[in-house]
């Protein structure tokens, strides 16, 4: 099975994935592959091409149903505090491309709730955020990306997760890299019947991992504190 994570990356979009390592003592560890950037259809084409894929997609899958200005999945992630993701060509396009494998619909009425074991199988694609992954494998708001401290915590979580890079070191990746295999990440845990769902099932929703999702990500205790001076007034 490969655990693949799709984002996109100045007009194009960037393609990792993860493949189990399995060894005599636990963990499982699970070695990452990165692509260079391509267009949809040269990630689609590879998607097609690994045979057994379980896909996570960074970026909206479908938009706003009924004249709605915005998503229901949407709004419960910037309620919770991650920024969800605005859709762009390149992801309208692959979206399209990858209409033969069916993507994640939880159905009912609810706005939340945990994927059925073996979802993967009927739905083998579904729709992510990397920074709700990262939130929900921290439990709490990462400082941004911008912030030394947020790259650190991001790639000090994948390493954690036994995420092995055999093709150089995740340091020195791009964070579009760190972004699409933390995707990949939560396409593992969604195979194994670890991850949970929000959102609106009749117009998409977004999967993270976990048993469950909190009500609001914390931001408490994730910057410590420095100490900066004032500037005098003029």
């Amino acid at each position: 099975m490969h655990y693949c994570g799709v984002v996109a990356v100045r007009g194009a979009l960037q393609l990792a994935m993860l493949e189990e390592v399995r060894t005599e003592e636990p963990p499982i560890r699970l070695n990452a592959l990165f692509y260079e950037p391509g267009s949809a259809a040269e990630v689609a084409h590879e998607l097609h091409t690994l045979g057994d894929v379980v896909i996570g997609v960074g970026a909206p899958l479908a938009g706003p149903v009924n004249g709605r200005p915005g998503r229901d999945c949407d709004a419960l992630l910037l309620r919770r505090g991650v920024a969800p993701q605005a859709p762009t060509q390149e992801t309208r396009i692959l979206a399209d491309l990858l209409r033969d494998l069916a993507a994640f619909a939880p159905g009912g009425e609810d706005r939340t709730g945990p994927v059925e074991e073996g979802a993967y199988r009927r739905f083998p694609v579904f729709e992510t955020n990397a920074d709700g992954v990262f939130c929900a494998l921290q439990g709490r708001r990462l400082p941004a990306r911008r912030h030394p401290l947020g790259i650190q915590m991001r790639i000090d979580e994948l390493l954690e997760d036994h995420v092995l890079d055999n093709g150089g070191n995740l340091w020195h990746r791009r964070i579009e890299e760190i972004d699409a295999i933390v995707c990949a990440l939560c396409a593992h845990r969604y195979a194994v019947g670890h991850a949970s769902w929000l959102g609106d099932p009749e117009e998409g929703v977004v999967v993270l991992p976990g048993a469950s999702i909190p009500a609001d990500f914390t931001r408490q205790g994730v910057m410590p504190p420095v100490e900066r001076l004032h500037l005098s007034r003029a």
